[in-house]
């Protein structure tokens, strides 16, 4: 396995893993507890960050530079 596909395994077990722990924060969040909201906040920015670095990973991986003839 190559590196660009080791690191895009990464980025998407974060996002795993960070979806578990929004689900989990939402749920105490409907239920009233008002802290979570700023942990719900943070799990969707490790989300995005996570997409924008597979994004760019994924660029790097199939960009005309990289490409061996």
């Amino acid at each position: 396995m190559n590196r660009y596909d080791k690191d895009m395994m990464h980025e998407r077990e974060l996002i795993y893993d960070t979806k578990g722990q929004l689900h989990g924060a939402d749920k105490a969040y409907k239920k009233g507890d008002k802290k979570k909201k700023q942990e719900m906040i943070h799990d969707r920015e490790l989300i995005h960050d996570a997409k924008t670095k597979i994004h760019e990973i994924d660029v790097l991986k199939h960009s005309r530079k990289n490409r061996r003839f």
